[in-house]
């Protein structure tokens, strides 16, 4: 089995009348510098089952040597979150432990403790484990960009939701992948974090017929149930460790497209992004850019 870990940075609108409610509204419908572009990231990282063992031995060699776990905790507190680690890496307190609702939830508390508790230095081997980890483990990353200012402006009512689009563009490629690798002996699962984009029955049939819209239309369409469990699988990203990965991902790619990588974590993520097997090039196949 072949598994697609998944997961997101930024926010989606849900369609355009959303986005003109929250966004356009708010810079009054101007363009320029008061309206700054706002990308949604929806990642993938694909590992085979035969190499999840490595990720959850990393993780908890990780959590006994930096973060102080006797060895059979693992709570949300013990977590490797990208948006965590790059911001204490630079000096800064994470967004997600200020003012906003998430900020409020019990496990921060004892997250911030932890990890507050870690010198400079025990960042810096941190990190540098992560993307170790990372270049051994060599998954295949696709990724899929939405500039949704520039998306929604373009389209308007017509515009397909950013979350879906960026979805049913991952499950061709992974498709094409397995096809091409394993023939007809492998499947690819999806595996991804708890979402509210798609927690429903009503939006799940909502993105199964936007997926077969969009599918009909690309050059080359795919049978989504030939090698794939096309319908994702969730999971908690402290008990499924390799979510976070993707989350680290998510997020390189996020700040690489907003031009905020002081750290430089794009380059060693980079050669991972698949490629296209004739141009050998990862625009418009393993990091995708959604007009």
């Amino acid at each position: 089995m072949y598994l697609v870990f998944l997961d997101e940075s930024g926010s989606p609108y849900r369609n355009y009348a959303s986005f003109h409610d929250q966004y356009e509204k708010a810079f009054k419908g101007k363009g320029g510098s008061s309206a700054p572009q706002k990308p949604f990231v929806l990642a993938g990282v694909g590992i085979h089952e035969c190499h999840i063992a490595m990720v959850d031995e990393w993780f908890a060699g990780i959590k006994q040597q930096f973060l102080g776990n006797p060895g059979a905790i693992a709570g949300q507190d013990y977590e490797v979150k990208g948006e965590v680690l790059y911001a204490l890496r630079q000096g800064r307190t994470p967004q997600s432990w200020t003012g906003s609702r998430k900020a409020r939830k019990p496990h921060i508390a004892s997250q911030k403790a932890m990890w507050l508790a870690l010198k400079p230095y025990q960042l810096a081997d941190l990190e540098r484990s992560v993307f170790d980890l990372l270049g051994r483990l060599s998954p295949a990353v696709w990724a899929v960009v939405v500039k949704q200012r520039d998306h929604f402006r373009k389209h308007q009512a017509r515009a397909w939701p950013p979350y879906y689009c960026a979805m049913t563009y991952l499950q061709q490629r992974v498709l094409h992948h397995i096809q091409k690798l394993r023939g007809a002996y492998e499947r690819a699962m999806f595996l991804m974090d708890e979402t509210s984009t798609l927690s429903s029955a009503a939006q799940f049939d909502d993105y199964l017929s936007m997926r077969e819209t969009i599918n009909s239309m690309a050059a080359w369409p795919v049978e989504f149930g030939r090698y794939l469990i096309d319908i994702p699988v969730f999971g908690k990203s402290h008990l499924h460790q390799a979510l976070q990965l993707a989350d680290i991902v998510s997020h390189t790619i996020w700040r690489h497209v907003k031009g905020d990588d002081p750290l430089g974590w794009f380059p060693q993520v980079e050669p991972l992004i698949a490629t296209h097997w004739k141009t050998g090039e990862y625009l418009g196949c393993g990091l995708k850019f959604v007009p």
